[in-house]
């Protein structure tokens, strides 16, 4: 059995910022194999309208297309860290499609992020459409 040390338990403000920026990128293509990465296998995330989301049912929905990110910008509003997790804040204005409806506007995300051994994942997110 290796004897080895965890290191790097701890979470910088810049390894937040770096997965952010990958999840956001893997989101516009919809790069199912990044996004299999970033999201927890247990991920719980709650939509505008209170469902609960999977990572299965996320991945499925980029695998199928039925969101369709035409133009997207982000702005990280706030990042809290505690220990081995984060808290992310972001904006993203977008539009696009959602199962052929267009959409628009500005929407805000509350991601939690975990050190893994394999780099940080999304554990838990929810998003609504800011007014």
């Amino acid at each position: 059995m290796k004897n080895r040390k965890m290191e790097k338990i701890e979470i910088t403000r810049q390894d937040v910022v770096e997965a952010e920026n990958k999840l956001f990128s893997a989101q516009l293509v919809s790069n199912v194999d990044v996004l299999n990465q970033l999201l927890h296998n247990d991920l719980i995330a709650v939509a505008p309208t209170g469902q609960l989301l999977t990572k299965k049912m996320d991945l499925d929905s980029h695998k199928a297309k039925t969101m369709i990110i035409e133009n997207a910008s982000t702005n990280i509003d706030d990042i809290k860290i505690i220990g081995d997790t984060a808290l992310s804040i972001v904006t993203m204005t977008a539009k696009g499609k959602m199962m052929g409806t267009p959409l628009e506007g500005k929407f805000r995300y509350f991601r939690v992020w975990k050190r893994f051994e394999d780099g940080l994942k999304v554990i838990g997110a929810s998003f609504m459409q800011l007014p």
